[in-house]
């Protein structure tokens, strides 16, 4: 027998939530938005929130700017996913739901079209540009849907619990960083009581590497540089052509430059045609959100990112100043 998530009551009081269920109840179409260049949290709470639409009769849609990550393509509606780079026309009654989501520019373009604009977000730093903005210091909007499964009075199926594992599994990687609680092993104890195929999601999303990608992941690891307790990399445009790799190749990398013995920041700078994104990792002793705030960035104090133009050497040696200068 289906149960509902054991930890539906623990965010409920909170004016922001009721609103929020009494939107999603009275709204015939519910319109997901996951952020650019999706990862597991914004994908697995989008496709865990797609079945609670469904499971309560609602026409649901689902939308990104950048294409669905391959990685990514065993979760629940992976095949319902769009990428547009504006929202297209959706019915009257709709709500657009931002997962993940911290600012404006990280969604697509039109998500005020809805008859409201919800923002579901565990970033601190969120814009708290919806109609709606809940925001919880949590480990990942999948806890957050997981509790709003129960909100809903919806039980967690396989599927759910599965997507909401991924969302959780890549924000904490696997339950490793600073960002996870008891609540969070609690939740996830409930998932695998939901059904939760833990065995095969570990397989697909930690031991289904590609040759390719580790050969891109060896030339980061190759010029890999440790200096007093800071740990950074850098990948060229040419480090992907050569080794026929993209950009969705590098998710995770910057967490395991944290793997070397003590370190305790480590940076990740992949040059991307114009410009330069650069992924940071703390273990709490600084926060890098206040680095990549510098350059319009953002995040968690542990785990932010940002873009800067300019030559990689010039982009490195700003960044490295600006975190030894703290």
């Amino acid at each position: 027998m289906k149960r509902i998530p054991i930890m539906s009551r623990v965010t409920m009081e909170n004016e922001n939530k009721a609103r929020l269920i009494s939107t999603l109840k009275n709204s015939g179409s519910w319109i997901l938005v996951s952020h650019v260049k999706p990862d597991g949290d914004t994908l697995g709470s989008a496709s865990a929130l797609f079945k609670i639409g469904l499971s309560l009769g609602k026409d649901v849609r689902w939308y990104g700017k950048d294409p669905f990550p391959e990685r990514y393509r065993f979760l629940f509606a992976s095949d319902r996913y769009e990428s547009v780079q504006s929202m297209p026309d959706i019915p009257e009654d709709s709500v657009v739901v931002a997962l993940d989501v911290s600012t404006l520019d990280r969604g697509i373009e039109g998500m005020s079209k809805g008859e409201k604009l919800v923002v579901i977000d565990h970033h601190g730093d969120n814009a708290r540009f919806g109609d709606i903005n809940l925001i919880e210091d949590v480990s990942s909007v999948g806890e957050m849907v997981y509790c709003l499964a129960g909100d809903l009075n919806v039980a967690i199926s396989a599927d759910m619990a599965e997507s909401i594992y991924v969302a959780i599994a890549t924000d904490t990687g696997g339950m490793t960083f600073s960002n996870t609680g008891g609540k969070t092993l609690r939740i996830v104890a409930d998932l695998l009581d939901c059904g939760l195929p833990l065995q095969r999601v570990v397989k697909m999303l930690y031991h289904n590497d590609t040759v390719e990608r580790l050969h891109l992941w060896g030339r980061a690891y190759e010029r890999a540089v440790r200096l007093d307790g800071l740990c950074y990399s850098w990948l060229y445009d040419a480090d992907f052509e050569e080794t026929h790799t993209d950009q969705d190749d590098t998710e995770s990398l910057v967490n395991s430059l944290m793997k070397i013995k003590d370190t305790k920041v480590a940076v990740l700078f992949v040059e991307n045609d114009k410009d330069v994104k650069v992924s940071l990792r703390s273990d709490g002793s600084l926060s890098v959100r206040e680095i990549a705030h510098l350059w319009n960035g953002g995040g968690h104090p542990c785990a932010s990112g940002c873009r800067l133009t300019g030559p990689m050497d010039e982009v490195i040696a700003r960044v490295l100043d600006s975190i030894y200068k703290r």
